[in-house]
């Protein structure tokens, strides 16, 4: 081989290690990104097993509840509840929301009076100005 020869196949190979490094970095750069997204998914993977599981749990614990509601629905005696009310019962009740009307009267009494107060002094500042 000749001097020129080697020359040029010197440089080829230079050419071609720069070229090769050049790739390998790019190479490196890019195994990197996969290597972070990789991680990512695996993450969201793991959330996703976690949110699921914590979803069918709470699914079966709904599913438990309303079967509960429904049984103590059906067994339920509703009219066991009216049979224990007295006549009494119902007079006691009028008795106290007339209590609560006197003592509220007495209270919307004073209510329409201060406004009666303030609707006059209104009207006078109105004719003062």
């Amino acid at each position: 081989m000749g001097n020129i020869e080697k020359t040029k196949l010197t440089a080829l190979i230079e050419d071609q290690s720069g070229k090769l490094t050049a790739l390998k970095t790019e190479n490196d750069e890019k195994q990197r990104v996969v290597d972070e997204k990789l991680k990512r998914v695996t993450e969201m993977r793991t959330t996703s097993t976690k949110e699921q599981d914590r979803n069918n749990r709470n699914k079966k614990n709904l599913a438990a509840l309303q079967a509960k509601l429904e049984f103590i629905e059906s067994k339920y005696d509703y009219s066991s509840q009216a049979k224990g009310l007295r006549i009494e019962d119902f007079k006691d009740l009028q008795v106290s929301n007339s209590n609560v009307n006197n003592a509220i009267e007495g209270f919307t009494s004073k209510l329409t009076t201060c406004q009666k107060e303030i609707q006059e002094i209104e009207t006078r500042k109105s004719m003062m100005a």
